[in-house]
């Protein structure tokens, strides 16, 4: 049975040679749902970086983790237990923990994490493999 989540790519199969990875890559952001939680910006700082900032209230630089592996980027926080010291009237402050992924493209690079006044900023950079640069042929 062939796998019908290539079907949209179908148009692009006889142009195109080793890039069945990258058209599952792309099926899987459309068939994911979409998450609002934890709500992030992502900005282009120029050609080749790229920042995104999460929003992280509450927790504290011990208690989130950021990895790398295979290409996806992996945020993990979750909060310690606080004792309570009296009871709330209204809870409107989100606590709980937090798995989010970003897929990396293939020459995407993590160069810093930070995490400052709520504000984790992950800084990502795409670095242009010497196969890919602009190259002038001599002529024989």
């Amino acid at each position: 049975m062939p796998n019908t989540s290539l079907a949209r790519w179908e148009t692009y199969s006889p142009v195109s040679i080793g890039l069945n990875d990258m058209f599952n890559r792309l099926d899987a952001f459309a068939d994911s749902n979409a998450l609002s939680y934890p709500p992030y910006n992502i900005l282009k700082i120029d050609e080749f970086t790229q920042e995104i900032q999460i929003a992280l209230a509450g927790f504290s630089k011990e208690e989130i983790q950021v990895s790398t592996e295979k290409g996806v980027l992996s945020l993990h926080a979750n909060r310690k237990e606080e004792e309570e010291v009296g009871t709330y009237m209204h809870r409107g402050i989100a606590t709980r923990g937090v798995n989010r992924n970003w897929q990396l493209a293939d020459n995407a690079v993590v160069d810093d994490v930070s995490y400052i006044d709520g504000l984790l900023r992950v800084i990502i950079k795409l670095e242009v493999p010497e196969s890919q640069k602009h190259k002038v042929l001599a002529i024989n």
